[in-house]
């Protein structure tokens, strides 16, 4: 039994080892492995334990005739000890003897034949069930390595994103700067211009009530107008 031997190995190292370590790759690689490898076990089990059955069908249908053959030499022996042929009778006696123990014997082996068919498949249906359950934790391993991999993949384009962003905003921020330098430099000329002009002081004689003594043209007309009538 040394293959269930194996193939029991293999489950008990694989339950030892928590599967969220199979993030890398390539211990995804190596857990398929030992399951094909268990799948393999399983296969020739199934062979050994069909051998076994086939055997023990085999033997059932040798003592079914080994006990028909009895029982035909035991009406032959009491024909011969009815006819008073007791040599014939005590020959066939010891051929009934020699076939009653061979029968005994396969019985025995047809015994330890069943239990080691029931033995085969209860070791079958543990290890059917564990090659179900590690094929889907398996399949969540490798789904859980892909989605790391969407994950890391998305970050990068988040990064990525993040950092465009903050160039815009950069680009952005140089144009205000600009903008906001250029409207200040044209208010800045128009200023230093009305100095220039007389305009600025013009402009704060104005604000405390000074005038610059300029008559616009109503007045002029109108002095005149008192001129004329004096």
């Amino acid at each position: 039994m040394s293959l269930w031997t194996k193939l029991n190995t293999l489950f008990r190292a694989s339950a030892e080892e928590p599967l969220h370590h199979l993030v890398d790759a390539n211990n995804i690689r190596i857990f398929e492995q030992e399951i094909r490898d268990a799948e393999k076990a399983i296969q020739h089990a199934k062979l050994q334990l069909a051998t076994v059955m086939a055997e023990k069908k085999q033997l059932q249908r040798h003592n079914q005739a080994l006990e028909e053959n009895i029982s035909n030499k035991e009406r032959q022996a009491g024909e011969a000890l009815d006819k008073q042929a007791e040599e014939l009778a005590l020959e066939l006696a010891g051929v009934i003897a020699e076939d009653e123990h061979l029968l005994q014997q396969q019985r025995k082996q047809v015994i330890c034949l069943e239990k080691q068919e029931t033995h085969l498949k209860r070791q079958l249906r543990v290890a059917a069930n564990g090659i179900q359950k590690y094929q889907r934790e398996l399949t969540l391993a490798k789904a859980n390595r892909s989605a790391q991999k969407a994950l890391g993949s998305l970050q990068g384009y988040s990064n990525g994103l993040s950092a465009s962003m903050e160039e815009m905003a950069s680009s952005l921020n140089s144009i205000k700067h600009q903008q906001t330098r250029a409207t200040e430099m044209d208010e800045a000329m128009r200023e230093i211009n009305a100095e220039l002009n007389g305009e600025h002081l013009n402009d704060r004689l104005k604000q405390v009530g000074i005038t610059s003594g300029e008559q616009d043209a109503s007045a002029v007309l109108e002095r005149l107008r008192k001129q004329r009538a004096a």
